[in-house]
């Protein structure tokens, strides 16, 4: 037995890859740095809010 949501994503995921190889684009994962209710690509600026001492937001 297979799961028609599962068998949906399977399928959105080929062609998602298929257009990706098309267009030649390339995923890349990022890192985030989490300080009060922001999100942060760099440490550098998370460590600056950070030791001003408040939380964003």
């Amino acid at each position: 037995m297979t799961d028609d949501k599962s068998d949906a994503r399977s399928t959105t995921k080929a062609t998602d890859a298929e257009e990706m190889e098309r267009y030649g684009i390339v995923l890349i994962p990022v890192d985030y740095f989490h300080f009060g209710n922001f999100r942060y690509t760099s440490l550098k600026d998370a460590v600056a809010q950070a030791k001003r001492g408040t939380p964003a937001g």
